[in-house]
């Protein structure tokens, strides 16, 4: 359930525009919000948890090579789905 509420915030953040990425409280989720908003891979690599490390690196670097090394199928797929 975790992972599910992960990928869905992850799928989400975009569209939040920053709602303050420095509010959020959980650190991973807090670092992976200002990958995307600032574009900048070197937040991903803050994170804690290495499915949504890989996730957060594929995503910014449009790579999918980081998407294969995802355990959790779920995000895996979701990794593969967006990462073109």
């Amino acid at each position: 359930m975790k992972y599910l509420f992960t990928v869905l915030f992850i799928g989400f953040i975009p569209t939040l525009v920053m709602a303050n990425c420095y509010s959020i409280r959980d650190s991973d989720l807090k670092n992976n919000c200002l990958a995307m908003d600032k574009n900048n891979s070197s937040y991903c690599y803050s994170i804690q948890n290495n499915d949504m490390k890989n996730y957060c690196l594929a995503k910014i670097q449009q790579s999918r090579s980081y998407c294969y090394s995802i355990k959790n199928s779920d995000m895996k797929n979701e990794c593969l789905s967006v990462v073109r």
